[in-house]
């Protein structure tokens, strides 16, 4: 199969494309929207239990000494990395709640949610950084108050269902 000039396109060219062919052909506006959309709609919590839980357990005490870190106390360093992993995800729910897309923000916080409860054995492990990051569940009481913030609770079946001994539903 030959190589196209369109499948050769980095990220950047290709959002220019899709700008000059959204000015030339105006009419395809409203079916561009309707992927943006299906797009921002599309990770389910399962698929971001997964991908955070990789980033999380992948860290190594050796992560500690990256030049973002900074010198700090090791614990900090350890609570840095958690709070680097999460932060886009938090980014996230905030983008698709701007948007109005309420389901994929809430997907997203189960999946942080469920993420974090299911690797809650590592809290206090001297043997991984997440062990020094302090308990897991305040890192998911930011995703709970991030979403009250939004007047968008997660609704009691997602907490129930994500972090089901967990504390954090609006009191």
């Amino acid at each position: 199969m030959a190589a196209t000039a369109l499948a050769a396109l980095r990220t950047s060219e290709q959002a220019q494309v899709l700008t000059n062919l959204l000015r030339s052909h105006p009419e395809l506006a409203a079916e561009a929207e309707w992927h943006a959309t299906t797009l921002l709609s599309a990770p389910s919590y399962e698929e971001v239990s997964m991908a955070l839980a990789k980033t999380l357990t992948g860290y190594e005490f050796c992560d500690m000494d990256a030049p973002d870190v900074g010198v700090c106390d090791p614990d900090d360093a350890c609570a840095y990395l958690v709070d680097k992993a999460v932060e886009p995800y938090l980014a996230e729910i905030q983008r698709r709640a701007a948007l109005g897309l309420v389901n994929a923000a809430h997907g997203i916080a189960t999946g942080v949610l469920m993420c974090l409860y299911g690797l809650r054995e590592y809290e206090r492990c001297t043997e991984h950084v997440l062990g020094s990051a302090g308990d897991l569940v305040d890192y998911a009481r930011r995703v709970t108050i991030l979403l009250e913030q939004l007047d968008i609770p997660l609704p009691e079946r997602n907490l129930a269902m994500a972090c089901p001994t967990w504390p954090l539903a609006a009191g």
